[in-house]
């Protein structure tokens, strides 16, 4: 007897893991890697795309193998979340002419300027980071030679290529960062004042089914059958996914080396002075902003053992200062100034009030950061999940609870992969019932 299988792969900032789930959403194995640190020095942050591949040709290998030890399952689909923003070009063979250049380089400034005076103020095209910035950045810098026949690639997508989709073929969160319009799903006229649209790739819904496995790697995995390939996401996306939020009002607040939120919604929302941004889910809406509060301020100060015996004597009805916690100047969301300064004086003698007092001060900050959703018309939030290295703090949550009177519920999953795998078994969901209803 067959047993179905759906694999999620994610590119994450750090590393690549793969996860596999049956048809009822459980995880019947996973396989991880680190990757080599990069020697980039900032602005710049570039990787070999081929590496890349490598580590996940890597994974997915370990992963089909701890497969096939348990039962016999047949592999129905895979998708491919990664970072957002990560671009590479490539010929019309699909061989890069660049690095990788990663979610975080910012070399772009000036290019992002010229962005900045054509490009409607709601794009996500905006920034010294964005896919199209870093595009426009290599066409000046003539880093590789433009033909009709380049192609701009994402992260996400140059894996689906490797893995046997045709080349060109991007889905509609990835894209979003390149200028791709999520409103009118298409790509807007202006960029013809920027760039080249022929580069641009082909854009599909999350979950669309956009190729199968190829040949070569069906022949290296012994499999009888190609699965299918399934149009991924962005990797922060595919983590709100794995939690099971997927209602309107739900929400999920990460606490990361930064603050981030997002909520599901009916509408979009786009107020980028304000730091708030919106992708496609589905048929509905995610809608959030990022602080620059969050895990790195806390690491400033504290080491990990610390942070976990501190926080075990902080007593939650002590006052404490009224602190705006930030590594440096600067803010985005909930308040979007680029000269905010951080607030974190006056320091008390005692660790433990002043780690109570950093803690309070995000938590502050997370629930200014929902009600400024709610101002701009959000959907009503209805259930807080929490990920992130931050969300173990039992005390840190117990202070959020404190500010914010929502019910805080369980994330399902907080792996990135896992909601990766879930796009891969609902690609398979929508093709059977498209198939059926024809």
């Amino acid at each position: 007897m067959n047993y179905n299988a759906y694999i999620g792969i994610d590119l994450g900032t750090s590393g690549c893991r793969a996860i596999a789930i049956d048809d009822q959403s459980n995880i019947i194995a996973s396989s991880h890697i680190i990757f080599v640190p990069s020697h980039s020095i900032s602005p710049i942050s570039e990787q070999d795309p081929i590496y890349h591949w490598h580590c996940v040709h890597h994974v997915l290998t370990q992963l089909i193998s701890e497969l096939f030890q348990q039962q016999h399952y047949k592999i129905q689909s895979i998708a491919v979340d990664a970072t957002s923003g990560s671009i590479l070009i490539t010929d019309e063979l699909g061989y890069p002419q660049t690095p990788l250049l990663m979610y975080n380089d910012a070399r772009a400034e000036e290019q992002a300027k010229l962005i900045a005076g054509i490009a409607p103020a709601e794009s996500g095209a905006h920034g010294a980071t964005s896919g199209l910035a870093k595009l426009v950045f290599l066409q000046q810098h003539n880093i590789f030679t433009q033909t009709s026949k380049s192609h701009l690639l994402h992260q996400a997508d140059w894996i689906n290529f490797n893995l046997g989709a045709p080349l060109g073929i991007s889905d509609e969160n990835n894209a979003l960062k390149t200028g791709y319009d999520p409103i009118k799903r298409c790509w807007p006229d202006w960029l013809d004042l920027i760039t080249n649209r022929s580069i641009l790739p082909k854009v599909v819904p999350p979950s669309t089914i956009i190729g199968i496995l190829s040949e070569k790697l069906c022949t290296e995995f012994n499999l009888t059958y190609a699965p299918k390939i399934a149009a991924g996401t962005t990797d922060s996306i595919a983590a709100f996914i794995a939690t099971g939020a997927n209602k309107i009002g739900d929400a999920v607040t990460s606490l990361g080396s930064t603050l981030v939120i997002k909520l599901i919604t009916d509408t979009p929302i786009f107020l980028p002075e304000q730091g708030i941004y919106s992708h496609r889910l589905a048929d509905k809406w995610l809608v959030g902003g990022a602080s620059n509060t969050g895990g790195a301020v806390l690491k400033k100060y504290y080491n990990n053992d610390e942070l976990h015996a501190f926080s075990q004597l902080i007593s939650l009805g002590d006052d404490v200062p009224d602190y705006y916690p930030l590594l440096t100047k600067g803010e985005r969301f909930p308040i979007n100034d680029p000269d905010f300064q951080p607030r974190l004086l006056p320091r008390p003698h005692s660790d433990v009030a002043f780690l109570h007092g950093l803690l309070n001060g995000m938590a502050n900050i997370e629930q200014l950061a929902y009600q400024t959703l709610q101002q701009a018309g959000a959907s009503p939030v209805r259930s807080i999940r929490t990920v992130g290295g931050g969300a173990i703090n039992l005390v840190w949550q117990a202070i959020r609870q404190q500010h914010i009177l929502i019910p805080f519920i369980d994330a399902k999953h907080t792996e990135a992969a896992f909601g990766a795998a879930c796009l891969a078994q609902k690609a398979l969901t929508i093709s059977t019932s498209s198939t059926s209803s024809t």
